[in-house]
């Protein structure tokens, strides 16, 4: 009987495309059980993004050793990479930062103890492939790791290392096997945009992919606002299979908190280039990550942010409180703000964005999208559009599928339709 293993994925989408990978290499000699199951191997890949990840991490961490006093476990990832307390991991058996994922199954067949965290100066891209992206309609692509921004709240540069692309045709070759069971393939990466291979950047590596043959939905996770060129706006208006759907993070809409954050932008600038990107892209949907409650962040500068809200105009916008992270800039500055001041200012964006959200999507009743059907029961199907839209249909449809769909009217969190041709 082949051992058992079971695996936590705590985290961001690339977090979530190397867990697939090295799940992959598992199946060949092992089988899955799910993770509140008794396993003889645990995987958690960690996060450290927040404090709050963290914490996550250690409390699935206790809860293995819990399920199986006796179980082999191994930790993954950003929070390994980053803490200097590795005592807090007690009970793990094997540590690996942010190298080495690619030994994992190799390290877990020899029964490996210890704790394998390099240093990520000269790290390169370790390739992780995946040939399928099994449990999920869409398939996520890793071409990119790293980040040489650093952002003052953010803890993900030294936790992941300097910027690296996958080169450009090892990309293309394993968007070919992903398209063979994927209708749907999103890059990603830590900051995707700026992709380089040494030879390709991101619009050379989007002109290849999108006359995949098979591809019928190419979509980027994130792209920051000084990353989005003119031609790829002109690539975005006429190739169809590339989806209509921008996430731009903006993180700030004033300018002395984004200098505070050190982001490359004024948000005169970022209004400039949204304004510009609508005017070439017909319906397209630009959605953004907002963090509220900075540090010194005045009832001014807040009333401000409503203000600049509504005059860009976000088809939806994801909005965090800004939470302290140990090992920042940000987590030192001067007048941080109260937990209930943020949760007040988190509420008040809310409310402002639903009227901005429900605006958006009554321009799209009427009109025709494609929709990839991601559930289906108890007669009524969901899934997205291709602008990322929440849509719910009355018929139960075939999961991981494409239908041509026409928006009727405002349902739920999203739109109802009505299938126009399969």
């Amino acid at each position: 009987m082949r051992k058992t293993y079971a695996t936590m994925i705590l985290g961001c989408k690339v977090n979530n495309y190397e867990a697939h990978a090295i799940v992959e290499e598992l199946d060949q000699d092992y089988e899955q059980v799910a993770f509140n199951e008794k396993a003889d191997i645990y995987l958690i890949f960690s996060c450290c993004v927040t404090n709050t990840a963290e914490s996550k991490t250690r409390k699935y961490l206790h809860m293995a050793r819990r399920n199986n006093p006796k179980a082999y476990i191994v930790l993954v990832g950003c929070y390994v990479q980053v803490s200097k307390d590795q005592s807090l991991f007690k009970d793990a058996d094997l540590l690996i930062g942010s190298q080495d994922k690619d030994k994992i199954k190799q390290y877990i067949d020899d029964h490996m103890q210890g704790s394998y965290v390099h240093d990520l100066a000269k790290a390169e891209f370790e390739e992780l492939p995946l040939s399928q992206y099994k449990g999920q309609t869409r398939a996520f692509l890793k071409i990119q790791d790293g980040c040489n921004q650093y952002c003052s709240y953010c803890i993900i540069p030294y936790a992941r290392g300097r910027e690296r692309s996958l080169a450009m045709d090892k990309v293309l070759l394993e968007a070919h096997k992903l398209v063979k069971h994927s209708k749907e393939i999103v890059l990603t990466g830590i900051h995707t945009g700026r992709y380089f291979d040494g030879q390709h950047y991101l619009i050379d590596l989007l002109k290849e992919l999108v006359e995949i043959e098979d591809l019928k939905n190419l979509r980027l996770s994130s792209i920051e606002i000084n990353e989005v060129s003119d031609e790829m706006i002109d690539l975005l208006s006429k190739k169809k299979v590339l989806a209509p759907h921008l996430h731009i993070p903006v993180q700030a809409l004033v300018n002395k908190t984004l200098k505070a954050m050190h982001r490359p932008y004024l948000i005169e600038d970022y209004i400039d280039r949204v304004f510009y990107i609508r005017s070439k892209v017909e319906d397209i949907s630009i959605s953004t990550d907002l963090i509220v409650g900075f540090p010194d962040e005045s009832e001014a500068d807040f009333q401000k942010t409503l203000e600049v809200l509504k005059m860009i105009n976000f088809s939806f916008v994801h909005v965090f409180p800004y939470a302290v992270k140990n090992g920042t800039v940000a987590a030192k500055m001067a007048n941080q703000l109260s937990s209930a001041i943020k949760k007040e200012r988190v509420h008040a964006v809310m409310e402002a964005q639903k009227s901005l959200t429900d605006r958006y999507l009554r321009s799209l009743l009427n009109k025709t999208s494609r929709v990839l059907i991601e559930k289906s029961q108890n007669g009524m199907s969901f899934g997205h559009s291709f602008e990322y839209v929440k849509v719910y249909l009355k018929q139960e449809l075939l999961t991981n599928e494409l239908y041509q769909v026409r928006f009727i009217n405002l349902y739920r969190d999203g739109l109802l339709g009505e299938i126009v041709c399969a």
